[in-house]
Parts: structure tokens; C-alpha cells; sequence
């Protein structure tokens, strides 16, 4: 069956509409998931703010049992802290980076990923019990953040660095 030529011309209309707005689409997605870098670093330090006052707390009870010498508070306080920050970070490393930032948060998200990795290790270390696993994990987290706040800091993503320690 031969279709009449007016048809075709209108599937080929149809089709370039459909095409069009796909590329639409996409477009907006790819604006939406490439932010500016000054939308970005907005987006990422209202995240870090969001959790700076439960950080600062519970910094201030880790300190406070220390001091008291209150080994089963003093536990408490950081798996809190543990478990916030894996929480904290899994929201900073699902924010789509800009291309030009890349080069920079990189190296900043592959240590974070890293730090994250151990964290984990040490909550599972003081599940089973294994305080020299824990201990061992712990002295890992605190070689690999050392540069951390600063790289944050020139970043631009003061509260996820320097504010929140």
C-alpha cells in the first residue's frame, strides 16, 4: 500500500518536532547536572552549613567525655560523628561537578571517597569489638584529612573545610 504523499511529509514533520525536543531535553539536563562553579560551590557549602552545628556538637561531647574520661560516651559521640560525616559526604559527592573544576575537586572527592572507605572499616571495627582496628582506622582517617580542609578552603567550600572543624 502506497501512502499518500501528504502523509509522509507530515511523519517527516513529526519526527524533526520529536528530534527537536529531545535535544531540548537534553540540553536542560546537561545545563541542570553542569552547574556554574559559583552554583556549585553555593549548592555544596549549604550542604556543609546544614551539618556544621551537629559537627560542632558533637565535637564538644567528644572533648567533654575525654576530659571526664568517659570511654562509652566518648564512643557514642564519634560514631555519631562518623555516621554523620559519611552522610554529610555522600551528599557533597553526588553534587555533578562543573567541568571547570574537575581538575581541582577531583583530588578533593578521590580523598574524601578514601576517607570514607575507612570511616566504614571503623564503625565495623567497633561493631565486632576490634578496638585495635578501630584505633588503626581512626589513625588513617586522621593522616588522610590532615590536607584535606585546606584544599577545601581554596576550593571555595569554606563550610565544608575550615567552619566545620
Amino acid at each position: 500500500m502506497r501512502w499518500p504523499a501528504r502523509w509522509s511529509i507530515l511523519r517527516g514533520v513529526k519526527v524533526a518536532a520529536l528530534l527537536a525536543a529531545c535535544v531540548a531535553a537534553l540540553t536542560v539536563l546537561a545545563t541542570a547536572t553542569a552547574a556554574t562553579p559559583a552554583a556549585y560551590r553555593t549548592h555544596v557549602n549549604a550542604i556543609c552549613a546544614g551539618y556544621t552545628p551537629t559537627v560542632k556538637t558533637l565535637a564538644r561531647q567528644l572533648e567533654a567525655a575525654n576530659k571526664a574520661k568517659d570511654g562509652q560516651a566518648y564512643g557514642m559521640a564519634l560514631g555519631k560523628l562518623i555516621v554523620l560525616q559519611l552522610a554529610e559526604d555522600r551528599k557533597v559527592e553526588a553534587v555533578p561537578v562543573p567541568a571547570s573544576l574537575h581538575v581541582q575537586m577531583t583530588p578533593i572527592l578521590t580523598r574524601m571517597k578514601q576517607l570514607d572507605s575507612h570511616l566504614r572499616k571503623s564503625l565495623t571495627d567497633a561493631i565486632a569489638g576490634d578496638n585495635a582496628g578501630l584505633v588503626a582506622e581512626l589513625k588513617t582517617v586522621s593522616t588522610l584529612s590532615k590536607p584535606l580542609n585546606s584544599w577545601l578552603d581554596a576550593a571555595g567550600l569554606r563550610e565544608c573545610g575550615s567552619k566545620q572543624s
